[in-house]
């Protein structure tokens, strides 16, 4: 995907305070409590996500929204339980770029077809990526972080959070678009890379902002580039990668709410109805601001239309890095 075909699908969903939303008395979904399969353990981002935009629809629908969390198998196990969930609306789905556009594409067997078991009722969010470095590099920009990698290649490396993660395969794109050859060291999770970065044992990390944010506060790492079409409000002196000069250079992680393929169309427009309003409001959407997290909202045609594009973009990706998992 190109920077045009990237900018047209993410600004296809306006944040979600310039929507109108119709009267909600008409909708006759749910008749009980709703529940979001969150394919992660409790306490990251999207399991917080989830549970954010859950208490907000919840009290919008007058329904309990439960929060059953899947973890396991790199989100597989939760991703099939909603692709396995009667078709009613009563179970839904929190899907990521791990486990709708990366997995399918690097896993040797997935009991889902992420372009096929699931319908999309919307987008919920997006965090941008950001390129941090060590300073011992002594980059202060992007453009010379390049010179550095360039002067001296295959003598820098990467951590990510593991083969085929999303850290993982922006590093192989960063490599094809900037002529690099960082060299990838893989690791269990963010965690241990990310403390092997501050010790200066890897060099670069493509990762979500808020976990390195208060070592860039405190000067250990260097936020080069937000890998996103707009700034962040927590590093607002650190610019885009297009505003750097590499525009093609973007990446995003996600999160959408999906129902399983077949669900009735009027109950998936009842549920992007709900999840719009929820997004609208400015309360929800300055929390998520607190963590980078940008609400997002739109149609369920739209968040179709991205998903597809994530799909074949990752896809190629991960194919391109050889990455693999059982």
């Amino acid at each position: 995907m190109d920077r045009r075909q990237f900018i047209r699908a993410t600004g296809a969903f306006p944040l979600a305070g310039t929507l109108a939303f119709p009267a909600w008395a008409q909708a006759r979904w749910p008749s009980g409590p709703v529940k979001f399969v969150v394919p992660f353990s409790a306490g990251g981002t999207t399991d917080a996500v989830a549970r954010m935009v859950g208490a907000r629809m919840s009290e919008i629908l007058d329904q309990p929204i439960v929060i059953d969390n899947r973890a396991g198998a790199g989100g597989a196990i939760g991703a099939d339980a909603v692709a396995k969930a009667p078709r009613d609306g009563h179970t839904l789905g929190i899907g990521t770029v791990s486990t709708h556009a990366i997995a399918p594409a690097i896993a040797k067997s997935l009991p889902y077809k992420a372009d096929r078991d699931f319908v999309p009722m919307g987008m919920i969010a997006t965090t941008p990526i950001a390129i941090f470095a060590h300073p011992s590099l002594g980059a202060q920009t992007l453009a010379q972080l390049r010179t550095v990698l360039r002067d001296k290649p295959g003598q820098f490396n990467f951590g990510s959070p593991g083969n085929g993660s999303l850290g993982h395969l922006t590093g192989v794109w960063f490599n094809q678009l900037m002529q690099t050859d960082l060299r990838h060291v893989p690791y269990r999770s963010s965690t241990p890379a990310l403390q092997d970065l501050l010790a200066g044992r890897v060099h670069i990390m493509f990762e979500n902002i808020p976990t390195p944010l208060p070592h860039v506060r405190s000067g250990a790492l260097r936020a080069l580039a937000i890998m996103a079409p707009e700034r962040v409000a927590v590093l607002p002196d650190v610019p885009t990668t297009a505003e750097a000069g590499f525009g093609d250079l973007q990446a995003l992680s996600w999160t959408m709410l999906l129902a399983p393929a077949g669900t009735p169309a009027d109950v998936v427009a009842a549920g992007n109805q709900a999840l719009n309003q929820a997004l609208h409001d400015e309360k929800l959407r300055a929390r998520l601001k607190e963590v980078s997290v940008d609400a997002r909202g739109g149609t369920a045609d739209q968040a179709a239309s991205f998903l597809k594009d994530e799909i074949l973009k990752w896809g190629e990706l991960a194919r391109r890095s050889g990455a693999s998992i059982e």
